[in-house]
């Protein structure tokens, strides 16, 4: 892990640099942009590698053989031979998306992380003469804090925050993940929508992967129909 992230600290400090004015139009809207960029980016990937041509022309044939399965319901074996060959036009349909879809991994994989390491970040702490110390930085933006990893709280703009506190910085609240005494790190997350109930996984708040979800499915389903790709 400690050479992944020796390979990815370098890019990070990159995309800071290249994305800071982005970034200082605050987390909404840098997010916002991502995403929608994010989508038109995957959506022309499927655009130029996939065969559209013959991803339609599949699909046709499968509907056809689902339309004469439904036909065919009082005779077992022609339905049998019907989904046989559904399924093998299923599987050329998948080894036909595998090239965008492979295509489209490599982009996740290198921006992905960053987006994580900028609205949910994992903060180093140092030793310092008023002991465990870090800084919550956003957009060249930050603010220190002091660390007491045997408590497991921070003492932040004189405030002491407890797991599960926030404080708003930059325009948004950030929580309170974690204080790793082991791993001498503390951990931050943006709270991007606060929800009137708790949900799995997300908890009482979208962070900024449930929120990037909400923006991306919608605008990759229109940018994917703008460029004919289904």
């Amino acid at each position: 892990m400690a050479g992944i992230s020796a390979l990815l600290n370098p890019l990070f400090s990159s995309y800071d640099v290249l994305f800071q004015p982005v970034l200082a139009l605050g987390p909404y809207i840098s997010l916002a942009f991502f995403s929608l960029c994010l989508a038109l980016l995957f959506s022309v990937i499927y655009y130029i590698f996939l065969d559209i041509e013959e991803a339609d022309r599949i699909k046709e044939k499968i509907s056809e053989r689902q339309e004469q399965m439904k036909e065919s319901d009082a005779d077992p074996g022609e339905n049998w031979d019907e989904m046989k060959e559904t399924l093998k036009l299923n599987q050329e349909f998948m080894m036909l998306n595998l090239k965008p879809m492979l295509v489209t991994v490599v982009f996740v994989g290198l921006f992905f992380p960053w987006l994580g390491s900028t609205y949910s970040p994992q903060i180093d702490l140092e030793e310092t003469g008023d002991g465990l110390s870090g800084q919550l930085t956003y957009a060249g933006s930050s603010v220190p804090f002091t660390a007491n990893t045997s408590s497991g709280t921070l003492l932040m703009e004189e405030r002491e925050l407890e797991k599960g506190d926030t404080i708003e910085f930059s325009g948004i609240d950030w929580a309170l993940k974690s204080v790793d005494a082991e791993a001498g790190s503390v951990k931050f997350s943006a709270r991007f929508v606060n929800l009137p109930f708790s949900i799995p996984l997300a908890g009482t708040a979208l962070n900024w992967l449930g929120l990037y979800f909400l923006m991306i499915m919608p605008s990759t389903y229109v940018f994917r129909k703008a460029l004919g790709v289904q």
